[in-house]
């Protein structure tokens, strides 16, 4: 009797410890499951965007003929670094594979820079900066707007100033360079 006692009471604790962690992986899952199409997208373009300016702004410190561009290149390297870890880890919790690469559109954008150097690709590069940024300007606000996913919704609202710092600068940098 006493043998059946203590198995009872084993798999009864068995249960109280295993039921939150059942609890857990199922709002796991209803998380992952609970994130939109339109979530799920949005973070792949944004994850691919920030490869691309990734990309951009170290070919920016090698190319560039002015030190401000190569100044913003660099700049871009670090923050859009950043906002990739973040977006990917957001990203990988909420059940969504990070892409590996670009799309097209910026893949075709960066051989063209490639094949540029100097004034010209100064021009290009901050060209493609203005015209990138505000693609992705936005895509953060109508997602952040339609997304009924709280931690998404955060993480573009820490993002959009950073994505408004780039843009601003960028439309500044452009325009310095059409008037030389």
């Amino acid at each position: 009797m006493t043998a059946i006692r203590i198995t009872l009471a084993s798999a009864l604790a068995s249960l109280l410890v295993a039921f939150p962690l059942h609890a857990q992986d199922k709002a796991a899952k209803k998380d992952a499951a609970g994130f939109s199409k339109q979530d799920q997208q949005a973070l792949t373009r944004l994850a691919q965007a920030d490869m691309a300016e990734i990309a951009a702004g170290k070919l920016a410190q090698q190319k560039a003929a002015s030190p401000e561009v190569k100044k913003y290149g660099e700049h871009m390297v670090q923050e859009h670094t950043k906002m990739l870890q973040d977006g990917s880890q957001l990203a990988q919790r909420k059940g969504v594979t990070p892409p590996k690469e670009t799309d097209n559109k910026h893949q075709a954008a960066m051989k063209k820079l490639e094949g540029l150097s100097g004034e010209e690709f100064d021009r290009q590069y901050m060209a493609q900066m203005v015209k990138d940024h505000e693609e992705v300007l936005q895509l953060a606000e109508r997602t952040a707007k339609g997304t009924k996913d709280a931690e998404l919704k955060a993480h573009l609202e820490k993002g959009a100033p950073h994505v408004k710092e780039h843009l601003e600068r960028a439309r500044k940098i452009k325009a310095s360079l059409g008037k030389k």
